[in-house]
């Protein structure tokens, strides 16, 4: 049998493990209950990752994100590892069987699909060797993504009672440590932990008049790669216009690009042709990239938790790192008009759930496995809903195992010739924008001109080298000349419906955690605003005491007047 270290090599090309990552694996190994409590970077998932390879049958990875399970799926493939996902594609039992007899070795899954009858009636047949349960803070109340449906994993326990469980996350409280060990009923666990401490990150709280204009100094003598963190996604792409004014190299991230769109961009990004990612929260979970050199967040995250992820996006090789939160004295107020105000009540759940399934056709009793696109610009302003409060809505109503709610970006068009072969070949003649489209999709699409087709808007834009908007003007050109109909849509969501439709037994345990779901989030940025207006305390301490982790001293890497550091801190950035 090969050698944890002999398969680190194999099929991740490492010499050695980081940290805490072996004594975790060869725990592991032994079949024994354990919690790994690492920070962003530290190399969670190899830990229930590569113990499979060395055992037997397969590991169940639960996991609340969709987009996260998917990368690693895809990645763990590429490097030789069967690995595949439960959806809603295909019959779970099919699925299953294809697990069993296709001699798979991680199967990942949302809670929900772990928890349905069909898969817990099929449990003690599959031949699972353990459990991992990833973003295991879930789990609590308290955590930082309190998602229910985790405190019912424990009924995988009690049907197979001698299966070990590894419980991994990056951000964990006390209070949140002791949540996972006491719903997972975890026996005799060892904790390994790593410090929170990031020694080689300098943390700057930078007081600005002129936000802007301070980002621009800071990447104008920056020669490293980074990450521009913005509140909103027309923030982005108005500072990438600022930064290129500026000869910054830059492009936007954010929910609104198209799956093509954002693997370009991330090639891009990893491969230093582009400098610095301007981007919403969406860009970092998955991006492993070492030489990130700095972090900057023009607005205040609404958590320490979030905030400590996000910073330590940086300096993954070791090297000398910066992180930088610019603040102004107007954010105390933004940011708790943004993130407290738009926390939903009973009233605007109901309404916001009556109205979405209107808009999406699904009567009482329906919806259970069902899959719908949603425009979030068009839902709220078909129903004039506040689209802050709605999307905090969707997200609880995911939290709650109503459905899966998957972020992403596609442009759907729908097309029929008005005019014959014949006219068309005639149109092509003049060798135009226009033309090399129409010549495109006819090489490239399988139709007939007297019926509507489905474009395939990726591969027409990757074989013609014509840019979407191109695209979509000649489209509308053709259409307004009489040659063709268009039906163009755009989504941002997809819906993965669960359960069916049934308003208030459906909505009623979401309403019995509402009042202390939003305290949580309250207390959460009110946490956080503290610690961005705090300029006495040492920065990277404050964050410790959070996680409660002891104090290590005067860190020397941050510009709390304790830690004395010749920054500039209550004046403007300079």
């Amino acid at each position: 049998m090969s050698s944890p270290k002999e398969v680190l090599k194999t099929y991740w090309g490492y010499e050695d493990f980081l940290s805490n990552q072996e004594a975790i694996i060869n725990r592991v190994l032994k079949n024994q209950d354990t919690i790994a409590l690492l920070p962003t970077g530290g190399g969670k998932s190899l830990c229930y990752q590569l113990p499979t390879l060395l055992s037997d049958g397969f590991t169940l990875v639960i996991s609340p994100l969709i987009s996260l399970m998917q990368d690693q799926v895809e990645q763990l493939n590429t490097r030789g590892i069967k690995s595949m996902m439960l959806n809603n594609s295909q019959a779970l039992d099919i699925q299953l069987d294809n697990c069993l007899f296709g001699n798979f070795k991680l199967l990942y899954c949302s809670p929900e699909k772990a928890l349905s009858k069909e898969f817990l009636s099929r449990i003690k047949k599959l031949n699972i060797k353990r459990i991992a349960v990833d973003e295991a803070h879930c789990i609590s109340e308290w955590g930082n993504d309190f998602r229910p449906a985790f405190k019912q994993i424990n009924k995988i326990r009690s049907l197979l009672p001698s299966l070990p469980i590894l419980a991994v996350t990056a951000t964990a409280t006390p209070r949140v440590l002791q949540d996972i060990i006491e719903s997972l009923q975890l026996k005799q666990a060892s904790l390994f932990q790593d410090s929170f401490a990031r020694k080689n990150i300098e943390i700057n709280t930078l007081h600005t008049e002129d936000k802007q204009e301070t980002l621009i100094k800071i990447l104008s003598l920056n020669k490293h790669s980074g990450i521009v963190y913005c509140g909103s996604r027309r923030e982005t792409e108005q500072i990438v216009k600022l930064l290129q004014l500026n000869q910054i190299s830059s492009d936007y991230f954010h929910g609104g690009r198209s799956a093509s769109e954002r693997k370009e961009l991330l090639h891009d990004w990893q491969s230093e042709k582009i400098k610095f990612m301007v981007a919403t929260n969406a860009f970092g979970m998955g991006i492993d990239k070492e030489e990130v050199a700095t972090v900057i967040h023009l607005n205040i995250p609404s958590s320490i938790e979030n905030f400590y992820q996000e910073i330590g996006r940086a300096g993954r090789n070791g090297m000398p790192a910066k992180a930088y939160l610019l603040i102004h004295e107007n954010d105390k107020n933004r940011i708790r008009q943004q993130y407290i105000g738009s926390l939903p009540d009973r009233e605007f759940i109901e309404l916001c759930f009556k109205n979405l399934c209107n808009y999406l056709n699904i009567g009482y009793g329906e919806g259970n496995e069902l899959t719908y696109n949603l425009s979030l610009k068009d839902f709220c302003k078909t129903f004039s809903l506040n689209s802050k409060k709605t999307l905090y809505t969707l997200t609880y109503l995911e939290q709650e195992g109503i459905f899966n709610l998957i972020k992403y970006n596609k442009q759907r068009a729908v097309v029929k010739f008005l005019i014959t072969q014949t006219q068309t070949l005639e149109l092509l003649e003049n060798q135009t924008v226009d033309s090399k489209l129409i010549q495109t999709i006819i090489r490239t699409q399988h139709f007939s001109y007297t019926k509507k087709f489905e474009l395939d808007i990726e591969r027409i834009v990757r074989t013609s080298q014509i840019p979407f908007k191109s695209l979509l003007q000649s489209l509308r050109k053709w259409e307004n000349e009489g040659n063709l109909e268009l039906e163009y849509n755009q989504t941002d969501i997809q819906i993965q419906w669960l359960v069916p439709r049934e308003d208030q037994y459906t909505l009623a345990p979401l309403f019995l955690r509402l009042v202390h779901q939003n305290k949580v989030k309250i207390e959460k940025i009110e946490a956080m605003i503290n610690y961005a207006f705090d300029t006495e305390r040492c920065k990277h301490n404050q964050i410790l005491n959070y996680f409660g982790e002891k104090n290590k001293g005067k860190c020397g890497t941050c510009n709390a007047q304790e830690c004395d550091l010749k920054k500039p801190n209550k004046k403007e950035a300079k």
